[in-house]
């Protein structure tokens, strides 16, 4: 049975065999778990497991590689078979890591007040003064007792005589717990009768505790809790969202909160709300610029002072990061006694501070057995493996160690065990490390069962994630009845018929808002490009003089047209070229999609899987290639085009008409009004002759070619011409109903300011206020029969003042919505 089962052996045979008693016969709480992976087979697992990846790509579920060419879009990588772990031995390891939890907070209460350990000796001085992580600011500020820890993780390992030993500890912002919880949710979902046979400990109850916990710590009514995440491009940026969600509190980013009168105030398009509890996963010295590190846009200025006056509650307690150096763990088993009066029941990995002389003496003797990292992780440097440096190397490297003994410090290098995981249809054997959770509930200590398991991407190679590891879920095996609570209401209790929506930060409201410009002025540069594109070639002097003008409807600040002369048409040419491949060029249609996959990738978790797929492909949608020919740049954009059409059906159908909806389509319809005035402007002023031809391609930009000629025929009038493009109410590409829909969706805004939504309807009326029927148009061979230059003059005066005013609306929405700055009307007049 485990020759079918494995593959290959294992790498070594002193190797701890998570599954393997003797190297053939299974564990005894393995037993069931083997034989029924046997009765499914393997040809149902891998069907099984197929689904299961792609309910991963569909779902998201993304962790970041720095690097990794697939960026913020890489799956998360998850083994089907979970770790199983006894009842019995489950109790060992949850005793050891609360008692550390305790152990530890008290250590940070002592550091961070009366400082008794350094005096007493049981903690080097140097571990405190000279820790970046140490914060001054924070020194003497009163945390409320036993709450410098809401949650630790700690790191686990197992040596080759079954003994479990601590790796690390992860004080400040531990990561890796909703991966737990999403692993759960997706291997139970692969062996849901397997799960439910082993009677395994649930999940829910760990993180319906942690809600209550951080409800509770605000210790008030109706608290407003957040979670603080770094932001989309941060490895675990999912799991951040992904825990917001389940938990039921807004994410947010350090620009969504502002700190006013030592209080902390999330930014919301409703206006300023008060916050009351920050769960943060940003790190400790990012939190704050005023008082932490000035380089950091992460945090939020006046954070420290809004703590320091006990406005706001942070989780973990900033500072925290002190003790998250492996320098500690000589300390502990010394400080478990005197602090709470018991040996340590879980003991750390040999740990050798090279601060202390004898402990540097033994490293320097015996560096070919220790991994030496730094005693501060914020230094940044990589572990060194002795064993795998030349002699010239480890004698440069023991100097180092030498000079400045305190920055280092040396670990056991430990013999991982091993557990069978799942790839390309048979099992292997592979080293993991488990990462186990506590969480302080505000009346105790309670631990996750299980964790989250990392498991080396290949045989031999380091435990990480950011290195090609991948996880698995892991099974505590309950030998008692197990609680099925979920966070999820039960199938069979009816629900609250619910349609409000949650608190929607300024910042995502921003982001969305310029998603939809961004969206449009793609889509805009992309149809005047494809209209130069294909006339630019074959135009004579009085058409490339027409092409010039629609050029001049970008507005651009970094054309490489000549100023002072007509461009040629390879001047035009190369012009053209630019606009469309130049990433570096801020108003080229390839850094515009770059704009929208960037401000996509902000708000992603409010964005359905099918339109961030669609805004990958648009990045790529123009990509050329040196052997295309000038004309085939023309079918290129046709495809772009084709995608940001897809965007828009997904902005209109699939998108719930929501505040997020609203500052989308408002930034669209904006937009669209803006290049719709500037190309109006363009033709409302006498055109010559010779300059008729800018109004076909003015039609064929606007793609109002066809609701034209089903009304003209093939007559082309400057008059008809901004009948449809300016006052059809009907159009969807005249400014008319750009201008309405604007005004409409503004007023349904929260919080609207009447005097702007006066402004937007004054300047609706005055567009409509234009009869275009008495505009003086000179037509070729016809004397000028009536009087109409002034009403043509006044039309183009409008469009110049509406070209300067819809800036500033965008700019109001901003200082009111966004900023939270206070704004003014700006009005038209005729």
């Amino acid at each position: 049975m485990i020759s079918e089962l494995l593959q290959i052996p294992l790498r070594d045979p002193t190797v701890y065999d998570e599954l393997l008693a003797d190297g053939v016969t299974p564990r005894p709480h393995w037993t069931h778990f083997v034989e029924s992976l046997r009765a499914i087979g393997a040809h149902e697992l891998g069907k099984r497991w197929g689904r299961a990846e792609r309910r991963i790509r569909e779902n998201g579920v993304t962790y970041n590689i720095y690097g990794d060419p697939a960026g913020a879009n890489r799956p998360w990588r998850i083994d089907l078979i979970p770790l199983l772990i006894s009842a019995d031995e489950w109790q060992c390891i949850e005793a050891g890591i609360v008692q550390r939890a305790q152990l530890l907070t008290l250590l940070l209460e002592d550091l961070y007040g009366p400082q008794r350990l350094l005096a007493e000796g049981r903690v080097p001085s140097e571990l405190l003064f000279a820790n970046p992580a140490f914060l001054r600011p924070l020194a003497g500020v009163r945390v409320p007792k036993q709450t410098y820890l809401h949650l630790l993780a700690v790191d686990l390992a197992r040596s080759p005589d079954g003994q479990w030993w601590v790796l690390a500890d992860r004080t400040q912002a531990p990561s890796g717990a909703g991966y737990a919880l999403e692993n759960r949710t997706i291997v139970s979902d692969v062996l849901p009768d397997l799960f439910r046979a082993s009677n395994v400990q649930r999940l829910a109850p760990f993180f319906r505790e942690q809600r209550e916990a951080l409800i509770n710590l605000a210790q008030r009514d109706h608290p407003r809790v957040v979670l603080l995440t770094p932001g989309p491009f941060n490895e675990t940026y999912f799991e951040h969202s992904y825990l917001a969600r389940y938990l039921g509190f807004t994410l947010v980013e350090g620009a969504d909160l502002t700190v006013r009168d030592r209080r902390v105030f999330l930014k919301t398009v409703e206006g300023l709300r008060q916050v009351d509890v920050i769960l943060r996963r940003v790190d400790d010295g990012f939190c704050d610029p005023l008082e932490l590190r000035a380089d950091s846009f992460l945090g939020v200025a006046g954070l420290v002072d809004a703590i320091v006056a006990g406005n706001v509650k942070v989780a973990n307690a900033l500072g925290s990061g002190l003790i998250e150096s492996a320098a500690i763990m000589p300390f502990l088993p010394g400080l478990s006694k005197s602090l709470l009066g018991e040996p340590l029941k879980l003991p750390s990995v040999a740990t050798w501070w090279c601060g202390q002389d004898y402990a540097l003496k033994w490293v320097l003797d015996h560096l070919d057995a220790v991994v030496v990292k730094p005693a501060f992780p914020s230094r940044g440097m990589e572990p060194v493996f002795g064993a795998e440096l030349a002699n010239a190397e480890k004698q440069k490297f023991a100097a180092k160690l030498r000079a400045r003994p305190y920055e280092y410090v040396a670990q056991e290098q430990v013999a991982l065990s091993a557990a069978p995981v799942w790839e390309s249809g048979h099992f292997y054997s592979r080293s993991l490390v488990l990462r186990t959770y506590v969480l302080n509930t505000g009346t105790g200590w309670i631990a996750m069962p299980g964790g989250l398991v990392r498991v080396a991407g290949t045989e031999g190679s380091v435990v990480s994630m950011q290195r090609g590891g991948h996880s698995k879920d892991a099974w505590v095996l309950w030998d008692g009845p197990v609680e099925t609570f979920s966070m999820l209401r039960p199938r069979d209790q009816a629900i609250e018929i619910w349609r409000g929506s949650a608190d929607l930060p300024s910042r995502v409201a921003d982001n969305l808002f310029w998603l939809g410009r961004y969206a449009e002025r793609a889509e805009s540069v992309a149809r005047l490009l494809r209209a130069l594109i294909t006339r630019v070639r074959r135009a004579n002097n009085a058409e490339l003089g027409c092409l010039v003008r629609l050029h001049s409807c970008l507005n651009s600040t970094h054309s490489k047209l000549p100023k002072k002369r007509a461009p040629t048409s390879q001047e035009l040419e190369a012009e053209i070229v630019s606009l469309m491949t130049d990433a570096k060029r801020p108003d080229s249609l390839a850094g515009t999609l770059e704009d929208v996959h960037r401000v996509g990738g902000n708000v992603r978790d409010r964005l359905s899987s099918d339109m961030m797929r669609l805004i990958g492909q648009l990045t790529g949608s123009i990509a050329v290639e040196e052997y295309m020919l000038f004309v085939e740049y023309s079918a290129v954009l046709t495809g772009c085009l084709e995608l940001l059409s897809a965007f828009s059906g997904l902005e209109r159908e699939n998108i719930t008409r929501g505040p997020g909806w609203l500052f989308l389509s408002l930034g669209r319809r904006l937009e669209r009004s803006m290049y719709a005035a500037r190309q109006l402007r363009e033709i409302s002023g006498p055109l010559a002759e010779d300059e008729w031809p800018l109004l076909e391609y003015l039609l064929e930009v606007a793609d109002s070619s066809m609701t034209y000629r089903s009304r003209y025929f093939t007559t082309l009038q400057p008059v008809a011409v901004l009948d449809v493009l300016m006052a059809d109410e009907t159009n969807p590409r005249s400014l008319d109903f750009q201008l309405n829909h604007v005004a409409d969706l503004y007023e349904k805004l929260p919080r609207y300011a009447p005097e702007e939504l006066k402004t937007m309807r004054h300047a609706l009326a005055l567009l409509r206020s234009f009869d275009l029927r008495t505009l003086d148009y000179p037509l070729p061979g016809v004397a000028n029969t009536r009087n109409g230059s002034d009403e043509r003059s006044r039309l183009e005066r409008s469009l110049r003042k509406l070209e300067k005013l819809l800036p500033s609306w965008s700019n109001n929405l901003s200082g009111n919505y966004f900023s939270h700055a206070r704004t003014l009307p700006i009005t038209v007049g005729e």
